[in-house]
């Protein structure tokens, strides 16, 4: 246990030192939070849609080619290189409307997946753009492969001071490598995600106003989702809401998408983190 509690303590240090942010963020003042925790106790959202999986394909090509352009235009506007900017064009977007969790995300080649549920349970157009928006963001900061290349940096490392634990005790230490490479893996790819959905809401929130939608909608669209996790919790929804697990606490998300919109309205680009 010393042994795990050791290298995970090791892991965090290194993964750190690997964290490469695209955007200087603050973290939200005092009022933004308090608004923020205000908002998910007492904002209210219309009721879902229940779109049917025959309709869904439809609904999301609604908005889809808004989000690509505004996409690309804040891509550019970053001056990102190209390969990252091209995706915002190209990326294949699947609705899986199958799936009845509420969930989207990108993939390994920069497409994007959204499921069924996700689609079933939001209640306007601009709801879906904003989560569009969102997965486009990670395509657009390669944060896929960001947390790929943790996680087999987290397997690694944890895996091998397991074995050489388990040599300088003498036994067999086969099952105890396994296992410590597997959690190596899971707690790298988990590194720094809430770090990264927080660089994607905020650029959701600016490819919104790009495409002319609504800023609040990513807010909405979470909101929606928060409170079909408590529906979860307490056994009235059977589905899982993917889209919130790893990510950052519903109330700091929040107080950054607050933040975001106020950016917005102020006329204040998204900031590098290398601009002066």
């Amino acid at each position: 246990m010393r042994v795990i509690c050791l290298g995970l303590a090791l892991l965090a240090a290194a993964l750190a030192g690997c964290a490469t942010p695209h955007l200087d963020i603050a973290e939200p003042d005092e009022r933004q939070r308090a608004e923020a925790e205000a908002t998910l106790k007492h904002a209210q959202v219309d009721p879902a849609r229940k779109t049917a999986a025959g309709q869904m394909v439809p609904t999301v090509n609604r908005v889809l080619r808004r989000v690509r352009l505004a996409s690309h235009a804040v891509c550019t506007e970053l001056k990102l290189p190209e390969e990252r900017c091209k995706p915002m064009l190209e990326a294949k977007v699947l609705v899986h409307t199958k799936k009845k969790d509420i969930n989207a995300f990108a993939d390994d080649d920069d497409n994007v997946g959204v499921y069924g549920g996700l689609v079933h349970h939001m209640g306007t157009d601009a709801e879906i753009a904003g989560v569009l928006a969102h997965e486009f963001a990670h395509v657009m900061y390669g944060h896929v492969e960001s947390k790929k290349i943790n996680a087999i940096i987290g397997g690694l490392l944890l895996g091998g001071l397991a074995a050489v634990a388990s040599a300088g005790s003498g036994g067999d230490g086969r099952q105890l490598v396994r296992d410590s490479t597997r959690l190596g893996w899971e707690f790298g790819a988990a590194a720094y995600s809430p770090e990264m959905e927080i660089e994607a809401d905020r650029t959701a929130v600016y490819i919104l106003h790009k495409a002319g939608l609504p800023l609040t909608a990513m807010q909405s669209a979470l909101l929606r989702m928060s409170r079909a996790k408590a529906q979860r919790s307490s056994g009235t929804f059977a589905g899982t809401v993917g889209f919130l697990e790893t990510h950052p606490s519903d109330n700091r998300r929040i107080a950054h998408l607050i933040s975001a919109m106020e950016d917005v309205r102020a006329g204040k680009p998204l900031k590098p983190v290398d601009a002066k």
